[in-house]
């Protein structure tokens, strides 16, 4: 098969002096021999279109396996750097995710128990109040002098019990960003609503990220990814 410079040339010859000319006129066929003419001018076309397509792709073949020893070359120790990547990112999303859900349970039960106390000395102020009217009444019966009994203080936020954890993890030469994010999954493409185009992962992806709101026959997953800063 000759390619290169060469079957550009030839490929160019015969488009020139047996095809073009032809092709581009207004073909009108009128007759047998004008059908079988046209015939022959069609397996000439299309001859020269598969010899222009094979001569490109031999000429190109050398680039692509020049690309694929580069690929190659490189493939195995950004396999090994993906892999390590990929451990450290899952290390340090899973010990964020427990830190930050310990915390947070730890601030929840803190609040739930100041909320606790409030509402009981609310509830006893209330009583304290109704002695004190009543006893202001009976006073006033009486003639004694009224002494209303002390509302007992509403207790107010305590001291966090540990700092929250933050989404920013800064080392010495970088800083880590965790991102909490979702991961879509379409389970029935029938049932997801026509603004979302019937299964465009896309456009459910905006629509949630817009309004944050279920989709049917969509799966919407919590998943978080780090995003670091500071190297170059």
């Amino acid at each position: 098969m000759i390619s290169g410079e060469r079957a550009i040339q030839t490929i160019t010859r015969d488009l020139n002096t047996r095809f073009f000319p032809w092709a581009i006129k207004s073909l009108t066929i009128s007759n047998d021999e004008e059908l079988k003419n046209s015939s022959d001018l069609l397996g000439i076309g299309k001859k020269i279109e598969k010899d222009l397509e094979a001569a490109r792709k031999a000429d190109k073949q050398p680039w692509l396996d020049g690309g694929k020893a580069v690929d190659d070359e490189y493939r195995p120790v950004q396999n090994k750097v993906q892999l390590a990547v990929g451990k450290i990112d899952f290390a340090i999303l899973l010990f964020h995710g427990k830190k930050k859900a310990a915390a947070d349970a730890l601030l929840k039960q803190q609040a739930g128990e100041l909320a606790a106390r409030q509402k009981a000395a609310e509830l006893l102020q209330i009583e304290q109040m109704k002695q004190n009217v009543a006893q202001a009444e009976e006073c006033q019966q009486t003639g004694e002098v009224f002494e209303p009994v002390a509302l007992t203080p509403i207790p107010q936020a305590e001291a966090l019990a540990v700092k929250p954890v933050g989404q920013t993890i800064r080392g010495n030469m970088s800083s880590t960003s965790i991102i909490d994010g979702f991961n879509y999954e379409i389970i029935d493409d029938n049932a997801i609503p026509r603004d979302c185009c019937s299964g465009d992962l896309k456009k459910c992806k905006a629509k949630h990220t817009y309004d944050g709101k279920p989709i049917p026959g969509v799966l919407i997953t919590p998943k978080a990814h780090t995003s670091t800063r500071g190297l170059r």
